[in-house]
Protein backbone atom coordinates (compact mmCIF):
# COMPACT_ATOMS: atom_id res chain seq x y z
CA UNK A 1 0.00 0.00 0.00
CA UNK A 2 1.46 3.42 -0.97
CA UNK A 3 2.71 5.54 1.90
CA UNK A 4 1.62 9.13 2.55
CA UNK A 5 4.85 10.31 0.94
CA UNK A 6 4.17 8.30 -2.21
CA UNK A 7 0.64 9.68 -2.45
CA UNK A 8 1.89 13.26 -2.04
CA UNK A 9 4.60 12.65 -4.60
CA UNK A 10 1.98 11.47 -7.10
CA UNK A 11 0.23 14.84 -6.76
CA UNK A 12 3.43 16.47 -8.03
CA UNK A 13 3.77 14.24 -11.08
CA UNK A 14 4.02 16.24 -14.31
CA UNK A 15 1.87 13.63 -16.04
CA UNK A 16 -0.98 14.72 -13.77
CA UNK A 17 -0.34 18.45 -13.47
CA UNK A 18 0.60 19.48 -17.02
CA UNK A 19 -2.47 18.01 -18.79
CA UNK A 20 -4.77 19.64 -16.21
CA UNK A 21 -2.99 22.97 -16.69
CA UNK A 22 -3.25 22.68 -20.48
CA UNK A 23 -7.04 22.28 -20.27
CA UNK A 24 -7.34 25.51 -18.28
CA UNK A 25 -5.04 27.25 -20.75
CA UNK A 26 -7.39 26.22 -23.55
CA UNK A 27 -10.20 27.72 -21.49
CA UNK A 28 -8.28 30.99 -21.23
CA UNK A 29 -7.59 30.99 -24.97
CA UNK A 30 -11.28 30.42 -25.82
CA UNK A 31 -12.28 33.28 -23.54
CA UNK A 32 -9.69 35.57 -25.16
CA UNK A 33 -8.01 36.30 -21.84
CA UNK A 34 -4.31 36.90 -21.15
CA UNK A 35 -3.61 35.33 -17.77
CA UNK A 36 -3.05 31.93 -19.33
CA UNK A 37 -0.28 33.33 -21.55
CA UNK A 38 1.64 34.42 -18.45
CA UNK A 39 1.15 30.97 -16.97
CA UNK A 40 2.23 29.21 -20.15
CA UNK A 41 5.37 31.35 -20.38
CA UNK A 42 6.26 30.64 -16.76
CA UNK A 43 5.76 26.87 -17.13
CA UNK A 44 7.93 26.82 -20.25
CA UNK A 45 10.72 28.70 -18.44
CA UNK A 46 10.50 26.41 -15.42
CA UNK A 47 10.52 23.33 -17.60
CA UNK A 48 13.61 24.58 -19.42
CA UNK A 49 15.47 25.34 -16.17
CA UNK A 50 14.61 21.98 -14.61
CA UNK A 51 15.55 20.10 -17.78
CA UNK A 52 18.83 21.99 -18.23
CA UNK A 53 19.91 21.36 -14.63
CA UNK A 54 19.12 17.66 -14.87
CA UNK A 55 20.83 17.23 -18.24
CA UNK A 56 23.91 19.01 -16.93
CA UNK A 57 24.31 16.52 -14.11
CA UNK A 58 23.08 13.29 -15.71
CA UNK A 59 25.06 13.85 -18.89
CA UNK A 60 28.19 15.68 -17.69
CA UNK A 61 28.22 15.34 -13.91
CA UNK A 62 27.81 19.08 -13.31
CA UNK A 63 26.46 19.65 -9.81
CA UNK A 64 27.43 20.66 -6.29
CA UNK A 65 28.63 18.09 -3.77
CA UNK A 66 28.66 20.75 -1.04
CA UNK A 67 24.96 21.51 -1.56
CA UNK A 68 24.15 17.92 -2.56
CA UNK A 69 22.64 19.41 -5.71
CA UNK A 70 22.13 17.37 -8.88
CA UNK A 71 19.32 19.40 -10.46
CA UNK A 72 16.17 21.36 -9.64
CA UNK A 73 13.33 19.14 -8.43
CA UNK A 74 10.67 18.98 -11.13
CA UNK A 75 8.04 17.78 -8.66
CA UNK A 76 8.66 20.77 -6.38
CA UNK A 77 8.87 23.33 -9.18
CA UNK A 78 5.82 22.20 -11.15
CA UNK A 79 3.71 21.69 -8.01
CA UNK A 80 4.41 25.22 -6.78
CA UNK A 81 3.80 26.68 -10.24
CA UNK A 82 0.56 24.80 -10.99
CA UNK A 83 -1.35 23.93 -7.80
CA UNK A 84 -1.81 27.54 -6.53
CA UNK A 85 -3.08 28.73 -9.93
CA UNK A 86 -5.20 25.65 -10.53
CA UNK A 87 -6.96 25.97 -7.16
CA UNK A 88 -7.39 29.75 -7.51
CA UNK A 89 -9.02 29.29 -10.92
CA UNK A 90 -11.25 26.37 -9.95
CA UNK A 91 -12.58 27.73 -6.64
CA UNK A 92 -14.91 30.75 -6.13
CA UNK A 93 -13.25 34.11 -6.72
CA UNK A 94 -13.74 35.36 -3.15
CA UNK A 95 -11.66 32.44 -1.90
CA UNK A 96 -8.91 32.73 -4.54
CA UNK A 97 -6.31 34.11 -2.13
CA UNK A 98 -6.85 31.30 0.36
CA UNK A 99 -6.93 28.76 -2.48
CA UNK A 100 -3.59 29.94 -3.86
CA UNK A 101 -2.06 29.91 -0.36
CA UNK A 102 -3.36 26.39 0.11
CA UNK A 103 -1.82 25.44 -3.22
CA UNK A 104 1.58 26.69 -2.07
CA UNK A 105 1.29 24.70 1.16
CA UNK A 106 0.30 21.60 -0.79
CA UNK A 107 3.28 22.14 -3.10
CA UNK A 108 5.55 22.46 -0.05
CA UNK A 109 4.24 19.13 1.27
CA UNK A 110 4.80 17.53 -2.14
CA UNK A 111 8.33 18.94 -2.26
CA UNK A 112 9.06 17.59 1.23
CA UNK A 113 7.74 14.14 0.26
CA UNK A 114 10.66 13.77 -2.13
CA UNK A 115 13.10 13.75 0.82
CA UNK A 116 11.95 10.58 2.67
CA UNK A 117 11.60 8.90 -0.73
CA UNK A 118 15.32 9.64 -1.32
CA UNK A 119 14.49 11.25 -4.65
CA UNK A 120 15.99 14.67 -3.92
CA UNK A 121 18.01 16.69 -1.43
CA UNK A 122 17.00 19.80 0.52
CA UNK A 123 18.75 22.11 -1.96
CA UNK A 124 16.93 20.53 -4.89
CA UNK A 125 13.41 20.70 -3.44
CA UNK A 126 13.91 24.17 -1.97
CA UNK A 127 15.18 25.65 -5.23
CA UNK A 128 12.31 23.96 -7.08
CA UNK A 129 9.62 25.21 -4.71
CA UNK A 130 10.95 28.78 -4.76
CA UNK A 131 11.16 28.78 -8.54
CA UNK A 132 7.61 27.50 -8.92
CA UNK A 133 6.26 29.87 -6.27
CA UNK A 134 7.66 32.88 -8.11
CA UNK A 135 6.03 31.67 -11.32
CA UNK A 136 2.67 31.19 -9.59
CA UNK A 137 2.83 34.61 -7.93
CA UNK A 138 3.59 36.32 -11.25
CA UNK A 139 0.67 34.51 -12.89
CA UNK A 140 -1.79 35.21 -10.06
CA UNK A 141 -1.05 38.93 -10.06
CA UNK A 142 -3.38 39.54 -12.99
CA UNK A 143 -6.13 36.97 -12.79
CA UNK A 144 -9.37 38.39 -14.20
CA UNK A 145 -13.02 37.26 -14.20
CA UNK A 146 -12.36 35.12 -17.29
CA UNK A 147 -10.10 32.92 -15.14
CA UNK A 148 -13.00 31.19 -13.38
CA UNK A 149 -13.41 27.56 -14.38
CA UNK A 150 -16.99 26.41 -14.95
CA UNK A 151 -17.97 22.87 -13.83
CA UNK A 152 -17.43 21.59 -17.37
CA UNK A 153 -13.89 22.94 -17.61
CA UNK A 154 -13.10 21.74 -14.11
CA UNK A 155 -14.27 18.22 -14.97
CA UNK A 156 -12.19 18.27 -18.17
CA UNK A 157 -9.10 19.38 -16.23
CA UNK A 158 -9.56 16.63 -13.64
CA UNK A 159 -10.08 14.02 -16.35
CA UNK A 160 -7.00 15.16 -18.28
CA UNK A 161 -4.92 15.10 -15.10
CA UNK A 162 -5.99 11.56 -14.21
CA UNK A 163 -5.70 10.17 -17.74
CA UNK A 164 -1.93 9.93 -18.22
CA UNK A 165 -1.01 8.37 -14.84
CA UNK A 166 -3.87 5.88 -15.21
CA UNK A 167 -3.03 4.84 -18.77
CA UNK A 168 0.77 4.94 -18.42
CA UNK A 169 1.43 4.13 -14.74
CA UNK A 170 5.02 2.96 -15.32
CA UNK A 171 6.18 5.74 -17.61
CA UNK A 172 8.23 8.50 -16.01
CA UNK A 173 9.71 11.72 -17.30
CA UNK A 174 12.96 10.89 -15.49
CA UNK A 175 13.62 7.92 -17.78
CA UNK A 176 13.20 10.14 -20.84
CA UNK A 177 15.57 12.75 -19.39
CA UNK A 178 18.19 10.07 -18.63
CA UNK A 179 18.06 8.82 -22.23
CA UNK A 180 18.32 12.35 -23.59
CA UNK A 181 21.26 13.20 -21.31
CA UNK A 182 23.29 10.14 -22.32
CA UNK A 183 22.47 10.69 -25.98
CA UNK A 184 23.62 14.32 -25.90
CA UNK A 185 26.75 13.75 -23.82
CA UNK A 186 27.76 10.44 -25.34
CA UNK A 187 28.22 8.94 -21.86
CA UNK A 188 27.73 5.20 -21.50
CA UNK A 189 25.50 5.75 -18.49
CA UNK A 190 24.06 8.67 -16.58
CA UNK A 191 25.96 10.15 -13.64
CA UNK A 192 24.72 9.15 -10.18
CA UNK A 193 24.64 11.24 -7.02
CA UNK A 194 27.30 9.02 -5.46
CA UNK A 195 29.71 9.90 -8.29
CA UNK A 196 29.37 13.59 -7.44
CA UNK A 197 30.43 13.03 -3.84
CA UNK A 198 33.22 10.62 -4.80
CA UNK A 199 34.60 13.25 -7.16
CA UNK A 200 34.48 15.84 -4.40
CA UNK A 201 36.33 13.56 -1.96
CA UNK A 202 38.99 12.81 -4.58
CA UNK A 203 39.57 16.51 -5.23
CA UNK A 204 39.87 17.22 -1.50
CA UNK A 205 42.46 14.47 -1.11
CA UNK A 206 44.50 15.85 -3.99
CA UNK A 207 44.44 19.30 -2.45
CA UNK A 208 45.61 17.94 0.92
CA UNK A 209 48.34 15.80 -0.59
CA UNK A 210 51.73 17.61 -0.34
Amino acid sequence: MPSTWHLLSILGDSRLLVPAALVLMVMGWRRRSRWHLRWMLMLCIIGAIVLASKLAFLGWGIGSARLDFTGVSGHAAMSAAIWPVLLAVCLPRRGACWASAGGLLLAAAIAYSRLPLNAHSWSEVTSGWLLGSLAAAWTLRRLDPTARASPGWLAAALFAGAFMPAVFPQATTHEAVVRLATALSGAKKAYARSALHEKSVTLQRKMLTP
